[in-house]
């Protein structure tokens, strides 16, 4: 899933929550930018759990003199070096741990337990005992593949995890878990130790996204709305179902106020989205509104894009 689309559900998510419940607007956008800054310190926690695991088996001397073995080379590991001299990440954990949730430093257990996984794997001894010494890119792909086979299916630590962030946990952790993949990825031997991270929610673009994106939806309801009853003329706004009414409004939003954003683009994320949160029938009914309404926008006019369209 891509950030922008993980941004669009939780601006659909919020924007739902504030219809039922009526609540100020404004507090449900500052709930909804609070919630999106759990993912970066998800994000951070889980890149920091790296240099954790590494730390461990240092401390309990469980790195052997045979260059070969799998935690020696997790331990020596030239992409996990780079990592523990950012400064970024020191600071941001550091930042971060006196007021959020997870405090790797109090939770040994699941730092031991991905040690041991660690040590007594055939998996690991079967496709990661090769010849020493590694190249650079070798030795990404390890750590890349380790994180990937032990860190992210631990269900000990999803469980952990969950629990703390019950709100959209599962969809938060996926995302901070491709983000921490992604850094990884971007590591290089010439990459210097004080790289800037991978930050979504401090990035000034992504941010105003969501927010120009919440905000112009719930401004502009009416507008969209009755274009909306315009276009589907079988159809009583009424008898829409909300949500599907909702990604509607959001659709249109873009169309009209991201001229960055391709409308083919626009159409194709929010059908993607239907098929996560609506009835089987809503993906054509929204598919069919939404090329409607773009075509009538388009001969309107009202439609000035950066980006390729539809026609």
């Amino acid at each position: 899933m891509s950030i922008r689309r993980h941004f669009r559900i939780r601006s659909l998510q919020f924007l739902y929550a504030q219809h039922l419940s009526k609540m100020d607007s404004n507090k449900v956008e500052e709930n909804m930018l609070q919630s999106i800054e759990t993912l970066h310190d998800l994000y951070i926690y889980l890149l920091y759990l790296i240099l954790k695991i590494r730390e461990n088996a240092l401390e309990k001397n469980l790195h052997n003199k045979n260059k070969t073995d799998f935690i020696h080379k997790f331990v020596y590991n030239s992409v996990i070096q780079i990592l523990s001299k950012n400064k970024y990440l020191i600071e941001e954990y550091r930042s971060t741990k006196n007021s959020r949730k997870i405090l790797w430093n109090q939770q040994d257990e699941y730092i031991f337990i991905l040690l041991q996984e660690m040590q007594k794997s055939n998996f690991c001894k079967k496709d990661f005992v090769k010849s020493y010494p590694s190249s650079f890119e070798e030795e990404k792909r390890f750590i890349i593949k380790y994180y990937k086979n032990f860190v992210i299916p631990n269900k000990q630590l999803i469980e952990y995890i969950e629990d703390l962030y019950y709100i959209n946990g599962e969809e938060n952790l996926y995302i901070a878990h491709t983000m921490v993949c992604k850094t990884l990825q971007f590591i290089n031997h010439s990459t210097p130790q004080n790289f800037k991270l991978y930050n979504v929610y401090k990035n000034d673009e992504n941010k105003k996204f969501i927010i120009d994106l919440y905000r112009n939806t719930i401004f502009h309801k009416e507008e969209f709305n009755n274009l909306i009853n315009n276009i589907s003329s079988n159809w009583d706004i009424k008898r829409i179902a909300i949500i599907d009414l909702i990604i509607l409004q959001m659709a249109i939003c873009e169309f009209l106020y991201f001229p960055n954003i391709p409308p083919k683009a626009t159409m194709n994320e929010y059908i993607e989205i239907t098929k996560i949160f609506c009835m089987e029938k809503s993906k054509t009914f929204v598919n069919g509104i939404l090329d409607q309404i773009f075509r009538f926008l388009y001969k309107k006019n009202k439609i000035f894009k950066i980006g390729k369209g539809l026609m």
